[in-house]
C-alpha cells in the first residue's frame, strides 16, 4: 500500500532550498561597505594575503594591523584577520597580553561606532593552538559576520560560536577560493 504524505514533499523542497552548496544552512544575507579598515588579532602574516585579495577584487581598505581603537578613520567595515604569531607579534614590539589589549580596544570602538566587523581565519589548520585561539575567542564573537578556511574549523571553534552567537559564516576549502564570498560581501 502506497500512502502518500503531502507535508513531506514540502519538508523536501524547503530543505533543499535551504541548504547551501556545500550542504550548511544557507546564511542570510549580509553585506559590507567601503572603504575597509583591514588589520589583524594576533600579528600573523595572513593579513597580508587578505590585503592581496582586497586588491584584486578592488575593494577599497587601508591596511593597519597595528590599527588602535582611536585610528578606524572613515572605514565603513572592519576586516580582522584572526591568527596569532609570536613571530611576528615581536617584530610588531607586542606580546600577546599587550596585543590582545589592543584588539580589545578596537573591538570596543567598532561596537561603539556600529560598524560591520568580518572575522577571517585563512591560516587553516596548521595556524591553530593556543596563542591563535586566544584571538579566536575574543574576535569570533563579535564578529557581524565570519569568513574561514574550513580546515581551521576542524574542532568547531568557528561554526559552534557562529550557531551560538547568531552570526553568519562561510566556509571555503583553500584560500583561492576566498575572492568570490569577499566580492559578494562587498557588493562586487
Amino acid at each position: 500500500m502506497n500512502k502518500r504524505f503531502p507535508g513531506i514533499e514540502f519538508f523536501l523542497l524547503f530543505l533543499l532550498l535551504a541548504l547551501g552548496p556545500d550542504g550548511a544552512m544557507a546564511q542570510e544575507k549580509f553585506s559590507a561597505k567601503e572603504p575597509a579598515l583591514l588589520t589583524s588579532a594576533g600579528q600573523s602574516a595572513d593579513v597580508q594575503m587578505v590585503k592581496v585579495l582586497l586588491s584584486r577584487n578592488k575593494i577599497a581598505n587601508e591596511m593597519n594591523p597595528q590599527a588602535a581603537g582611536d585610528t578606524l578613520g572613515e572605514a565603513k567595515s572592519v576586516i580582522i584577520v584572526i591568527g596569532g604569531s609570536a613571530k611576528g607579534l615581536g617584530a610588531a614590539g607586542l606580546d600577546a597580553d599587550k596585543e590582545a589589549m589592543r584588539v580589545q580596544k578596537v573591538l570596543a570602538r567598532i561596537k561603539e561606532a556600529k560598524i560591520p566587523l568580518i572575522g577571517m581565519h585563512i591560516g587553516g589548520k596548521a595556524k591553530r593552538g593556543d596563542l591563535s585561539d586566544r584571538f579566536i575567542k575574543m574576535v569570533a564573537p563579535q564578529a557581524s559576520y565570519l569568513l574561514v578556511v574550513r580546515e581551521g574549523d576542524h574542532d568547531g571553534i568557528f561554526t559552534q560560536t557562529a550557531s551560538k552567537n547568531k552570526i553568519p559564516i562561510s566556509m571555503v576549502d583553500k584560500l583561492a577560493e576566498l575572492q568570490q564570498p569577499l566580492k559578494n560581501l562587498y557588493g562586487k
